[in-house]
């Protein structure tokens, strides 16, 4: 159980610092864009390309991050209402099923990115390879399924004082 914990914290660490270096870099995008188009009045044409496969990789880090720190959607006016032993099965059984539907989104993924013509088609700006943007996907979705396992350990030896900590990410 530690040792999970200590995956899922060092992961999202990692996802911290690279949600910042991607927003950074879709904002200098986005920045460079507006500048030349407005400014020197010559477009460049991949800055957009680049802030949406930015933006990309953001949804699927950042959807990771919030299954980590508990922040995704749920239904805590019911869970709030329910005693403890509810609660337990209610985590388990919510844990389980995002476990079950992450494991057959990335091998759907996996099995999307595999596929020849997208590691062969390159993108029309900024002439790198689909492979690159496409990698989001997989990516995200290991990291959402390492701190979906994480919380579903967790699950079982939840207790009400434990709350802040499931529900917390900078622990």
């Amino acid at each position: 159980m530690k040792f999970m914990t200590l995956v899922s914290d060092t992961l999202y660490k990692f996802e911290k610092l690279l949600s910042v270096i991607l927003m950074s870099v879709m904002l200098g995008s986005i920045a460079l864009g507006v500048a030349f188009r407005y400014i020197v009045d010559s477009p460049l044409t991949w800055t957009d390309e680049l802030a949406v496969y930015m933006l990309i990789w953001l949804t699927f880090v950042g959807g990771s991050m919030s299954v980590k720190t508990g922040r995704a959607a749920s239904l805590d006016l019911v869970f709030d209402r329910m005693n403890l032993l509810w609660k337990r099965i209610f985590l388990i059984v919510g844990y389980l099923s995002l476990v079950v539907f992450a494991i057959i989104i990335e091998y759907v993924a996996i099995q999307w990115i595999s596929n020849p013509s997208v590691k062969t088609s390159l993108s029309p700006g900024l002439k790198i390879s689909m492979f690159l943007p496409y990698m989001a996907v997989p990516f995200g979705i290991l990291c959402l399924l390492v701190h979906a396992i994480n919380h579903l350990i967790q699950a079982f030896t939840y207790r009400e004082i434990e709350s802040v900590k499931l529900k917390g990410g900078d622990e």
